[in-house]
């Protein structure tokens, strides 16, 4: 059983990480390309994107905000359903050094070394001067230090070591099995709802702090969120993945395709209502209340959706996809280099938005696959 368990888990849900991985990728490749794309000719940090190209596509909108909307709480609930099964096998210092080394090491790698680099054309499409290291230092010193996308993986750290401490006051409470996806839907919807929508009206959208210094930055109005779906994942992969909404004939998975329409329903209506309210004047309370409550909504439903679609339709292991899986952490930390540069050359090409977008997205997934690929043929760096 638990053989047959490990080879559903590296078929379905680990395919699931990489093409998430690759919706990350989808996501910052189109950041240059969308229509609310807004350049700060003052500051290249203070833009929407790191490169901000004067073509644009409207769809990249669309495609972009259903990303935005799910796929961090998914990666993070990915991760934490094998939280548990961890700590049980290797003990709590074994586990966090595990995670210290996994995590740590190449946020730190990342922060001092690769995200510099990522934003280096930023700063030389801004004017600044050429000189590498001095824009290293006053990016550092005086830009603030951003993270970039490595922001995922101190948070996930972080949480990694809540987990242990709260496995350390628990560890002899038996394991959750729950069975019912609806009634797991109306938890996660609740649950969402309650963390999201009092942050986002506190704070706002787009509000980022360091967490007491920098790199690490984190996006303030969704950390509760995101404590919220990483906890769900570690409670629902207590008793394993074999058991339970995500087991492989469970709930989720017999009705897989039911997921994916609600799923595509739900972005929809959080896509057209909020439109439709406003050329109806309706009032900016119901507005807003209409579009948080969709929002929860269209992340539960994509998150669920896409966990039953991959459960329960995804029975055969691929080639390339297994090398997908294996090379999907390592792609995720190296991308965003290939991303910027490959924007930045394509600034001055007379091309359409979507021939720019398509470039950027082929390039940079050959790229950062072909990096991870190469990295991990080094003996130390196999491990990731």
């Amino acid at each position: 059983m638990v053989a047959r368990e490990n080879t559903i888990r590296e078929v379905s849900i680990d395919y699931l990480r990489a093409f998430v991985t690759l919706l990350v990728l989808a996501h910052h490749s189109s950041l240059a390309y969308t229509t609310f794309a807004h350049l700060d000719v003052a500051h290249y940090l203070g833009s929407t994107a790191p490169i901000v190209d004067a073509r644009r596509w409207a769809f990249l909108d669309y495609a972009e905000n259903f990303n935005d909307v799910f796929f961090m709480s998914l990666m993070f609930f990915i991760s934490g359903l094998f939280v548990w099964p961890a700590l049980k096998k290797k003990g709590v210092g074994n586990f966090l050094r595990d995670r210290l080394l996994r995590l740590g090491v190449p946020f730190l790698a990342g922060a001092v070394f690769l995200m510099p680099l990522a934003y280096y054309p930023s700063w030389l499409a801004d004017g600044g001067s050429p000189g590498y290291f001095e824009f290293w230092f006053h990016f550092i010193l005086k830009d603030g230090w951003s993270s970039g996308p490595l922001w995922f993986i101190w948070v996930l750290l972080l949480f990694d070591v809540i987990a242990a401490g709260l496995y350390s006051l628990l560890r002899n409470r038996r394991g959750f099995a729950i069975r019912s996806a609806p009634k797991a839907f109306l938890a996660m919807f609740l649950v969402s709802f309650l963390t999201y929508v009092p942050m986002i009206a506190h704070f706002g959208f787009g509000t980022w702090i360091p967490f007491f210094f920098p790199p690490l930055w984190f996006q303030v109005p969704r950390i509760l969120l995101y404590v919220a779906w990483f906890l769900a994942g570690m409670a629902i992969g207590s008793n394993g993945i074999g058991n339970g909404i995500v087991a492989e004939n469970g709930p989720l998975a017999r009705s897989w395709p039911w997921w994916i329409a609600a799923c595509a329903l739900a972005y929809n209506l959080l896509w057209f209502v909020p439109g439709i309210l406003e050329s109806s004047h309706a009032s900016r309370l119901v507005h807003d209340l209409s579009y948080v409550t969709l929002w929860v909504l269209s992340c539960c439903a994509s998150c669920f959706g896409l966990l039953a679609l991959f459960r329960g339709a995804i029975t055969k292991r691929r080639a390339w996809m297994d090398s997908l899986a294996r090379s999907a952490y390592l792609m995720y930390v190296v991308h965003y280099i290939f991303v910027t540069w490959t924007q930045y050359f394509l600034l001055g090409l007379a091309a359409s938005a979507e021939i720019k977008f398509c470039v950027t997205l082929g390039f940079v997934i050959a790229a950062s696959w072909l990096c991870a690929s190469l990295l991990r043929k080094i003996p130390r760096l196999g491990y990731f």
